[in-house]
C-alpha cells in the first residue's frame, strides 16, 4: 500500500516518497553520514564540482602570490602607493612647474579651484588623521580659525609642512612630498581659515592677522622726474 506522505513521481516505485525515489535514482546523492543527533540524521551531500575546482584553483593561485608579493620581490601596497604619489607629484610639476614657497605664490594659488580640489584629497590622506578632513582639528590644532601655534606668516605653513614639529608629533613631509606639492598644500591650508567650521577645536596659539587678499601692494612715492623731463624748467 502506498505511503500517505510524499508525492509519487515514479509509478514504478509506488511505495516510496518523492525523496526516497530521488535517492533511489541517484544513489551517490543524499548518503547518510551516520551522524545522529536527537533523531536528526546528517546527509553527506558533495559540493558541486565547479565549486570544488574553483576553491582548488584559489589555493594553487595563492601559493605563488604569497611567494612573490609577501616573501619575494613583488611590490607591496605601500610601494604601489608611493609610485602613485610620485606620479601625481610629477603631474603637478608638469602643470605648475617648480613652485617656490613664497607668499605671492601661496596666496595666488588659493584661488586655483582645480589645485585646491586636488589638494583636498591630499589633505584628507595626509592630514585628516590629526586635523580632521575639514581642518577643524582633533589631535592637531584647528586650522580654520585665526589662531596659530607655529605660524605667523603664510610662508610659515610651508616651513611647518617641510620641517614638521617633531615635539608635537607633526611629521616632516619633505621626504614624501615634492616642493611643488608642499606649496600647493600650503595654499590649501591657508584658505581653510576663510571658512571657519562651527564646533571646531578650541583656538590654540596666538592670533594671526588675516592673510592679504591680494599679493600686489600699490605704493605711491614722490620720485624725482627723469632726466630730460624736469618740469621745473620753463
Amino acid at each position: 500500500m502506498p505511503r500517505a506522505t510524499g508525492v509519487i513521481i515514479n509509478p514504478d516505485l509506488p511505495d516510496m516518497t518523492e525523496q526516497e525515489q530521488q535517492s533511489q535514482q541517484h544513489p551517490d546523492r543524499d548518503r547518510l553520514t551516520g551522524h545522529d543527533y536527537d533523531g536528526i540524521e546528517e546527509y553527506d551531500n558533495p559540493l558541486p564540482g565547479w565549486w570544488v575546482w574553483l576553491f582548488t584553483l584559489t589555493i594553487i593561485f595563492a601559493i605563488p602570490y604569497v611567494m612573490w608579493y609577501h616573501l619575494g620581490a613583488g611590490p607591496s601596497i605601500q610601494d604601489n602607493l608611493d609610485a602613485e604619489v610620485e606620479a601625481y607629484g610629477a603631474q603637478l610639476l608638469a602643470i605648475y612647474g617648480d613652485l617656490q614657497p613664497d607668499a605671492p605664490t601661496i596666496l595666488d594659488l588659493r584661488s586655483d579651484q582645480a589645485a585646491m580640489a586636488g589638494m583636498a584629497g591630499l589633505f584628507k590622506g595626509k592630514c585628516a588623521q590629526c586635523h580632521v578632513a575639514d581642518g577643524s582639528g582633533d589631535v592637531g590644532p584647528n586650522l580654520t580659525d585665526d589662531y596659530w601655534i607655529n605660524v605667523r606668516d603664510v610662508t610659515d605653513i610651508a616651513t611647518v609642512l617641510t620641517q614638521g614639529v617633531v615635539a608635537k608629533g607633526m611629521p616632516a613631509w619633505d621626504r614624501q612630498l615634492t616642493q611643488t606639492q608642499i606649496v600647493l598644500l600650503s595654499a590649501y591650508v591657508a584658505q581653510l581659515r576663510d571658512n571657519p567650521v562651527a564646533g571646531g577645536k578650541a583656538p590654540q596659539g596666538e592670533f594671526v592677522e588675516p592673510w592679504p587678499q591680494t599679493t600686489i601692494e600699490i605704493v605711491v612715492d614722490e620720485e624725482e622726474p627723469e632726466s630730460g623731463t624736469d618740469e621745473r624748467l620753463p
